[in-house]
């Protein structure tokens, strides 16, 4: 397993960027429909999955954690500097090679990442809808310190907030 840190486009060939753009668009898709939420439109949004969110992210100065096997892309996390922790979002691993540890090996590199960089902890938020995933954090030493009502494709459900404190 080898990880990259992308901080600025041009650090991806095209094929990467569509590799990474599809990782994202598989990964979220079971999540969509494990909420019940999937609908056709998902498949043409691509301002959440596509390679122009991906340039948008970087540009807004976030930085994406990519894991490589023989070259290819199979899992990724968004990391967003924020103050003072480092920030998780768009978690994914292809389905493909999901129930691998992957997320967790993925999550372990982001610690490495906001230790080097002196920040105190991570955090992420994730639906309380998901209860497996917000256990999955859990397990991992993360732990909640807030939640919020979130109205979302017609859902009415909280957002959970967690942190993981970097000793």
């Amino acid at each position: 397993m080898q990880y990259r840190l992308i901080t600025a486009l041009d650090q991806l060939t095209q094929t990467a960027l569509t590799e990474l753009s599809t990782l994202i668009k598989e990964a979220w898709r079971k999540v969509y429909i494990n909420l019940g939420v999937y609908s056709d439109a998902y498949e043409r949004d691509e301002s959440f999955w596509g390679c122009s969110m991906i340039e948008k992210e970087l540009k807004a100065g976030h930085r994406w954690l990519i894991a490589y096997e023989n070259d290819r892309c199979i899992a990724a996390v968004l990391l967003e500097q924020t103050e003072p922790a480092l920030m998780l979002r768009l978690l994914g691993v292809h389905p493909d090679h999901q129930g691998r540890s992957l997320g967790a090996a993925l999550i372990g590199q982001a610690e490495q990442i906001a230790r080097s960089e002196g920040s105190p902890s991570l955090t992420l938020f994730t639906s309380s809808l998901l209860t497996t995933l917000v256990a999955f954090y859990e397990r991992l030493g993360f732990q909640m310190f807030k939640r919020e009502s979130v109205t979302r494709f017609g859902l009415n459900y909280d957002r959970v907030f967690l942190q993981k404190l970097l000793n």
